[in-house]
């Protein structure tokens, strides 16, 4: 049992860097959508951008509707 929550930790981790990774420079908007686009759930894109679940499930409401628009 400790083994495999040292592996999900250890997993959780790396997804976690692999998703720093993955945004580099964006902010905001556009870095939620990617990490959104990668599968990450609202949870951890929240923690990792630094917002609330409600602002990164907004902002891919909003990302959804506007790009109907284009």
């Amino acid at each position: 049992m400790a083994a495999t929550q040292d592996l999900g930790a250890k997993l959780d981790t790396l997804i976690r860097l692999m998703a720093l990774q993955l945004i580099g420079e964006r902010t905001g908007a556009e870095a939620i959508t990617v990490l959104a686009r990668a599968g990450l759930d609202n949870d951890m894109i929240a923690d990792l951008v630094g917002t609330s679940v409600p602002t990164v499930r907004a902002t891919l409401s909003r990302a959804r509707r506007e790009g109907g628009k284009r």
